[in-house]
């Protein structure tokens, strides 16, 4: 199995900058820091900070939009993502608090024929074609029923893909141990789709806290030959500097 290069959201790790952060972040032994941001005016009070980081080293492979984005506004970020040496756009579909889209007509198919459907695709697919024009995947990660709709399984998630044409799937192992009867198998039938990977256990908690079976999903990574990044994205069960260096030793464990 590969060394696999794992990252952790930035609200998880300890310290006032992003600096502080990814000292941190080494030396619990995370390869990158995940970026989130809720909105473009917030990104830019940071962005000036985060490119400096950037050019000093700090890794940062992707960014989390927890908003669903309007293009327009995120289209004039897309570049500053990329300046950051970001690889991924990660976007969940759709928390339904903030984006009152249908559910799906079947459990395993979107309703495409749906007005609010086909607004969706067109947005993301114009955010995905930008985000491909600055070398950038767009990653649409489903989420739990509880949580969003219309994409809840990695198989939904792979067929807006295919309607949009240029973006991938970001897996997320708290909404899958919800939404997929066989993980691991979800992961293999994805593995072509799969652009990012969100790490959380079962319970929502950090790697370990919980009873998923990790050796089982990386395994299946392996086998689909996923060689992308995967983020710790969770909640804490205890203080950060004992909680993630053991979540940590519980993935490289669990992947090699």
């Amino acid at each position: 199995m590969p060394q696999w290069k794992i990252a952790c959201q930035e609200q998880l790790l300890p310290g006032a900058s992003i600096e502080q952060k990814w000292e941190f972040a080494q030396s619990a032994g995370f390869a990158g820091i995940a970026l989130r941001t809720r909105g473009g005016e917030a990104f830019e009070t940071r962005r000036a900070g985060l490119e400096r980081a950037a050019g000093h080293g700090v890794v940062l492979p992707s960014v989390r939009l927890d908003v669903p984005p309007h293009v327009g506004d995120v289209d004039r970020q897309v570049s500053s993502f990329a300046a950051l040496g970001a690889l991924a756009v990660v976007v969940p579909v759709s928390d339904a608090r903030r984006v009152p889209l249908p559910r799906s007509s079947t459990p395993d198919t979107p309703d495409h024929g749906s007005p609010a459907h086909g607004l969706l695709t067109d947005g993301l697919r114009r955010l995905a074609e930008r985000t491909a024009r600055e070398g950038l995947s767009l990653c649409l990660q489903p989420v739990n029923r509880y949580e969003g709709q219309p994409v809840n399984t990695l198989e939904q998630g792979v067929e807006l893909c295919r309607a949009l044409g240029s973006a991938r799937v970001a897996a997320g192992t708290f909404h899958m141990n919800i939404e997929e009867a066989d993980p691991a198998g979800a992961l293999l039938a994805a593995g072509p789709w799969l652009g990012h990977v969100e790490l959380a256990d079962s319970n929502g908690l950090e790697p370990g806290a919980g009873h998923v079976d990790w050796p089982s999903l990386f395994a299946a990574l392996d086998a689909a030959g996923y060689e992308g990044w995967a983020s710790v994205a969770c909640r804490l069960s205890g203080p950060a500097d004992s909680a993630l260096p053991a979540a940590v030793g519980v993935l490289r464990q669990a992947g090699g």
